[in-house]
């Protein structure tokens, strides 16, 4: 499966591995941690949401979703 992180095309010279951990409980569900230099490089921090879309050729898209604001 390939990644496109925040429209940035994972290229041979850059490449993170990971695996999907079990939730527990038996509930079926996966983790998936991402490695600290994937997190540095996209600048992503812990409580960003992340959008993902499985594209047509099996890949999985991820981007930050950018939420308003709100100073109120």
């Amino acid at each position: 499966m390939a990644f496109l992180f925040g429209g940035r095309t994972m290229v041979a010279a850059k490449r993170w591995s990971t695996t999907i951990q079990g939730a527990g409980y038996g509930r079926g569900d996966g983790i998936l941690l991402f490695p600290d230099g994937l997190l540095e490089e996209m600048g992503w921090v812990e409580g960003d949401v992340l959008d993902f879309q499985i594209q047509d050729n099996g890949s999985v898209q991820l981007q930050k979703i950018e939420l308003p604001c709100s100073d109120e």
